[in-house]
Formats: structure tokens, C-alpha cells, sequence
């Protein structure tokens, strides 16, 4: 993948953006986002100049608009971004936004020209109205500040939460709800019964496609290959087991179908960002922590 671009980058520092990113430079950063291919996110809150341009960048940019109006750019155009529209501009044509002297607000997402982004693919910049741009908006401002505590044991559940928002919002056709509709129901097999040795072809057999086929549904309605899907599905459950006090992470880790500590720990860690063990030690941390503050409170008035 070229990672050689022309860029017009013309943000007044008055503009508030907050972000997170996938690489190591990015500050904050959370490596558990490169597993989605999301190369950046952030929200942004426009009452200053504001000017983007690119020629060829390897990645895809979602704008979705909440408040406002600014301008689409697709190659020399210009065309309205109000709010409650989200903006498409496809990896590696000649695309950007721009503010428009009024006040703008946004969330955005820089994603990798990847498999799970396949359908954002395309030769110009489409615009077209979403329901539910508030939510999305919310999880990703959400995991921006999340990202910058000092305990990051929220900033994947958050990162997750915003992931699927824009997923939905981009598999959102009347069709296209029924398809994911029915791939989630499918999957959520998977999370009730997590320590099941789940296969795909077993999946695609009850959904009664082919292997191949099931795979290329699952990438266009829900983002990601059904062994991604399953691993999803596990992880989910093992973080609600943790969060209930299920037991230690050997339990948890049996209990969603796996054999070793060390490889749940190593993909829990890589999922969420953070280990089930520092989940543990928050939960574990949150009681005492109630505890002291009101005999210190209790103290006080004394």
C-alpha cells in the first residue's frame, strides 16, 4: 500500500479536535484500533477556518455531520455537508472538506484501505442522510476522553461501541438492516455459548451459504470475516464475565473457549487495549475505593 500522498492540511489551532489513533505517534494511541483498521478517529467542533485536501491517500474518510453545514470536496467540486449526512471519500482519489463561516460540528474516521472497508471503495465522494449521527458522535467524543485517563480499562469498551455505531450506519439500507439483522442473530449464538468449538463452515452452513459467500456477507453487513466475528463475540462475553465477578481469569478464559490463560490474556489485551487481569484489579480497586471516600467523608463531619 502506498503511503506516499499530497496533502492541504489548513486547521485553525482555535478549532477543538479530539482524536485517537492506531500508531505509536499518536497521541493519545490505541493499538486494539488497528485491528478494525481504523488508522484515526476524533470528533470535531469547527468555528475557524478549517481546510483538508488530499491526492491519493491510502485510506478512506467517513465525515458525519451533527450540527451545522460545511462542504464535500471531490475533485474540484464542492457540495453541502448539513447535519444528520454522512460523507464517503474513497482511498486514493482527490478528496477533502471545508468549513463554510459557520459553526460545524462533527465526527470523522480515517480508515485503512482494507477487506472490512471493501465497501467503501469507489471512484468519487457520496453523500447521504443517516439516522442516529448523535450516538455515533457521542461514543466517539466518548472514547477520545476515555483514551486520555489514567486507567484505560473503558477506552476499548467505548472503541468498540463507536466501531459498531459506524458499521451500522454503514451497512444502513432497508435490505441491508434485515441481512445484518440476521448475521447478528446468528453470531449471538456464539456469545451465549462461547466455550462451543465454533467453526465458520458450521456458520455458513446454517446460514445456508457457502463458506466463501458467508464471508463476503459478513465483510459487506458487518465489517469483518466471521472468524473475526467469533473472536468478537467470545471477547464480549468474557469482559461481561469479568465485569460480574465470573471468577479468576483462568475461569473466564475456559468459560469462552480457551484451553490456555496466556493466549486469552494476549487477545483479550490485543481486543480491548488493556489485560482481564487490569480489569480484575479495577474491580477489585472500586470497592475500597467507595469504602474509603465515605469514611473520610464520615470523618469530616465528625
Amino acid at each position: 500500500m502506498s503511503t506516499i500522498y499530497q496533502e492541504l492540511f489548513d486547521v485553525s489551532p482555535a478549532n477543538r479536535q479530539p482524536s485517537i489513533g492506531s500508531r505509536i505517534f499518536h497521541h493519545p494511541h490505541l493499538r486494539a484500533l488497528s485491528d478494525h483498521d481504523v488508522l484515526l478517529a476524533g470528533v470535531s467542533y469547527v468555528h475557524a477556518p478549517l481546510h483538508v485536501e488530499r491526492i491519493g491517500a491510502p485510506f478512506h474518510v467517513v465525515l458525519v455531520c451533527v450540527e451545522g453545514e460545511g462542504q464535500v470536496i471531490d475533485a474540484g467540486a464542492y457540495h453541502p455537508l448539513a447535519a444528520g449526512q454522512m460523507a464517503v471519500l474513497p482511498a486514493y482519489g482527490h478528496s477533502g472538506f471545508r468549513d463554510i463561516g459557520q459553526y460545524w460540528r462533527m465526527a470523522w474516521f480515517l480508515l485503512n484501505d482494507a477487506p472490512c472497508w471493501a465497501a467503501l471503495q469507489g471512484n468519487q465522494a457520496s453523500i447521504r442522510a443517516v439516522t442516529a449521527a448523535d450516538n455515533l458522535f457521542h461514543a466517539t467524543a466518548l472514547t477520545c476522553l476515555e483514551a486520555q485517563q489514567q486507567h484505560e480499562a473503558f477506552t476499548g469498551a467505548a472503541m468498540l461501541l463507536m466501531v459498531d455505531l459506524l458499521k451500522r450506519m454503514l451497512a444502513s439500507t432497508a435490505a441491508g438492516d434485515e441481512i445484518t439483522r440476521a448475521l447478528l442473530a446468528l453470531f449471538a449464538a456464539v456469545k451465549r455459548d462461547p466455550a462451543q468449538p465454533w467453526r465458520v463452515d458450521e456458520l455458513a452452513a446454517r446460514y445456508g451459504l457457502s463458506r466463501a459467500h458467508f464471508q463476503r456477507l459478513c465483510l459487506r453487513y458487518l465489517g469483518v470475516a466471521p472468524q473475526q466475528m467469533i473472536i468478537n463475540q467470545r471477547m464480549a462475553r468474557a469482559r461481561e464475565l469479568l465485569l460480574a465477578g465470573f471468577g479468576n481469569v483462568g475461569e473466564v478464559a475456559e468459560a469462552v473457549g480457551y484451553e490456555e490463560i496466556a493466549s486469552f490474556s494476549r487477545r483479550f489485551s490485543r481486543h480491548f487495549g488493556t489485560g482481564p487481569g487490569d480489569v480484575l484489579r479495577e474491580l477489585a480497586l472500586a470497592p475500597r475505593e467507595i469504602g474509603t471516600t465515605a469514611a473520610a467523608h464520615r470523618r469530616r463531619r465528625q
